[in-house]
Formats: C-alpha cells, sequence, structure tokens
C-alpha cells in the first residue's frame, strides 16, 4: 500500500489512524520499503510553481501496488532539494530561503523556523539521521563563511536552531549525500575545495583531502552514493564519459571514497556500446547518478523530453547489459523542465 493510499485510511478510519501511527507499524512498513527502494524525481514547476515528485520501484519487475507513483505538492515556489534519508526529503526555497521537510509520498510537509540571510547568501540544506537516537536532523550551512553552522532536530516543528561550533570554517559549495550516519558535501576551505564530512550523531565536522592530482574547482564535480565500494564517488559532470575511438563504447571514470578504509581509488567502468544504446533523437545528456545494489550503475538526464517523459538507463556492470525505465512527469516538457535524481528512496509512513 502507498503512504498516499495510508493517508486516506486514516481519513476514514480512527482505528486504522492510531494502528498507522504506532511505532511498531512505522518501523515494519519501512523495513519493507527498503528491501524495494526507488528512484524519486523532484522537479519544480515552471508555469504552475508547485513541487512536482515522480517515482518508480528500481527492481525489474516491481509488485503492482507499489509502482510509479506521481504527486503534485502544495508546496509553491521554486525549491532546492537535499537528497532524500528514510522517506523524507528536505527542500529549501530560493528566494525566501523557507526550509521544509516533506515526505513525497504523502505530500505532507514540516515547515521549519525561518533561518535569517541577506540577499547575497544562499542557503543549502542537508538532511541525515542518527540511528541511535532516532531522530533526524537538518544541518543548514550558508554560503559566506562568517555565518555560524545551524543543526535543528526535527520534532514537532517548533524545535529552534542551534548554533554548531566548527574547527574548519569553511563555505558551502554544494548538497552532498548521507551514509552511514554522516553528511558528506563539497565545500571551500582555505582557499582551496575539499569534501566536509558531518558526524550526525556528535554534530562534528572534519575534512577530507580530494583526490591526488584533482582540482575540484575545475569542471562541476558532484557526489554520488556508490554501494559497489562501500562509500560514495566523485564524479566530474562536465567531463561526461570517455569514448572510445571506435565511437561505441565508452568509460565512466570515477573517484571512490571507501569510507573504511578512508582511501580514495580511481575507477574507470568500460561501458559496451553506451553511444548506441544511448542515443536520442534530442540529444539527451546523461549523468551518472550512483549505483543501485551491486552491479548497477544509473544514468538519468536532468531535463525533461516535451511530452513530458523521461528515460533513465541502468547498465549492469557484470552481465553487460542495459535497461530503460521510462518515466511520465506530470505535465508536459515545457512545465516541469529540469528534474533532479536521487536513488534509494523509500516509502515512510512520516509525517501522516
Amino acid at each position: 500500500m502507498s503512504p498516499n493510499s495510508l493517508v486516506t485510511c486514516s481519513r476514514v478510519s480512527k482505528k486504522l489512524a492510531s494502528m498507522i501511527r504506532t511505532k511498531s507499524f512505522k518501523e515494519l512498513y519501512l523495513s519493507r520499503s527498503m528491501r524495494c527502494p526507488r528512484v524519486l524525481f523532484a522537479a519544480n514547476g515552471t508555469i504552475t510553481p508547485h513541487v512536482l515528485f515522480t517515482s518508480f520501484q528500481e527492481k525489474e519487475k516491481p509488485l503492482l501496488s507499489s509502482g510509479e507513483q506521481r504527486i503534485i505538492t502544495s508546496l509553491q515556489g521554486e525549491f532546492l532539494f537535499s537528497p532524500p534519508v528514510r522517506g523524507l526529503i528536505c527542500l529549501v526555497e530560493r528566494e525566501s530561503a523557507r526550509i521544509v521537510i516533506c515526505n513525497p509520498g504523502t505530500t505532507k510537509f514540516l515547515a521549519l523556523p525561518i533561518v535569517e540571510a541577506d540577499e547575497t547568501t544562499r542557503i543549502i540544506t542537508h538532511l541525515g539521521y542518527d540511528e541511535q537516537k532516532d531522530v533526524f536532523k537538518v544541518l543548514c550551512t550558508r554560503t559566506k563563511p562568517e555565518t555560524p553552522h545551524l543543526v535543528l532536530t526535527v520534532g514537532s516543528g517548533k524545535e529552534p536552531w542551534r548554533e554548531i561550533v566548527c574547527k574548519f570554517p569553511h563555505t558551502v559549495i554544494g548538497a552532498g549525500v548521507f551514509y552511514r550516519g554522516t553528511l558528506y558535501y563539497l565545500a571551500a576551505f582555505h582557499s582551496k575545495s575539499i569534501i566536509m564530512t558531518f558526524d550526525v550523531r556528535s554534530e562534528t565536522f572534519m575534512p577530507i583531502t580530494s583526490p591526488h592530482g584533482v582540482d575540484l574547482n575545475q569542471g562541476s564535480w558532484r557526489l554520488v552514493n556508490y554501494s559497489q565500494q562501500g562509500g560514495f564517488a566523485l564524479v566530474n559532470e562536465s567531463r561526461g564519459f570517455i569514448y572510445q575511438s571506435n565511437g561505441g563504447d565508452a568509460y565512466l571514470e570515477t573517484w571512490v571514497w571507501n569510507v573504511d578504509t578512508r582511501k580514495w581509488s580511481m575507477n574507470s567502468i568500460l561501458i559496451r556500446k553506451w553511444k548506441d544504446y544511448a542515443q536520442d533523437n534530442e540529444d539527451y545528456d546523461y549523468r551518472f547518478r550512483g549505483t543501485q545494489g551491486t552491479y548497477e550503475l544509473v544514468f538519468a538526464p536532468i531535463r525533461v523530453k516535451e511530452d513530458g517523459s523521461l528515460t533513465v538507463i541502468l547498465y549492469n556492470t557484470d552481465s553487460q547489459a542495459f535497461r530503460r525505465s521510462k518515466v511520465q512527469m506530470m505535465g508536459e516538457g515545457h512545465e516541469f523542465r529540469f528534474v533532479d535524481t536521487f536513488l534509494d528512496h523509500v516509502d515512510s509512513t512520516l509525517l501522516i
């Protein structure tokens, strides 16, 4: 049963509503959802200023009850999205700096206290989860190095932002990833671009130097989850694929950080017949968005076709086989033109 169906059940029956809100039901529902993670697409409307979420299960043959979901929310404005964590996603509005926590499956959201920022300062939020205390936390960073970092423990919506001490004064560059209780994001520290880490439980920062010979100021670098080697990966999106002389095969180059060994490794993956398979009449610009399971690489475009659809390509590095998943966004391409893609999203009963 989808989260939106649970919302309907909770409205028509007080008994069902009480059961859905119990801790045991929430944990059971989440654990089952984690076995079948979803690919989540988030987009801002350009004509109708609403936030749209679309998702589908990553499995080749998903269950009928948990297939494609399309939900348009009541949130109005242009928002920046941080990667989802355990079924929730954090959004910050560009103009007003309004920050909300949202469950994409139910369209329910929780407004957080306003963070002060002038017109020259951009706010970037990062959502994390403390498994030991079973609480979500939001790290709020601003693009001015002299402004303090803020943390909020998610609850009823009345919790205040808390200033936290950072021994490594830095400026955030962009959103990152959450992995095993730690947030990782790109930052500028002492005129150098690095990866900054934030331990959600202890609320402490620690920098990671970039790979040897890699200048994060050159190109367009992005962090993605990379479960194949137990960590995350750095991808230079401005470089794209390196094609072989035959024109069909291509190499995908990533720098992978192993959280256990705390070491970088260069990973060059040969993708057979990539150019032939990814050929598109509208010249789609596919971006690497991370790994699914042990062997599959996931590629998605950053824009929607004119008919409002987009196609995700999955490549199995073990069998060297491709498969496609076409997703129909709500509305046409001129309405929801640009889209963010997130992997390993799960359905949740939170905020019902």
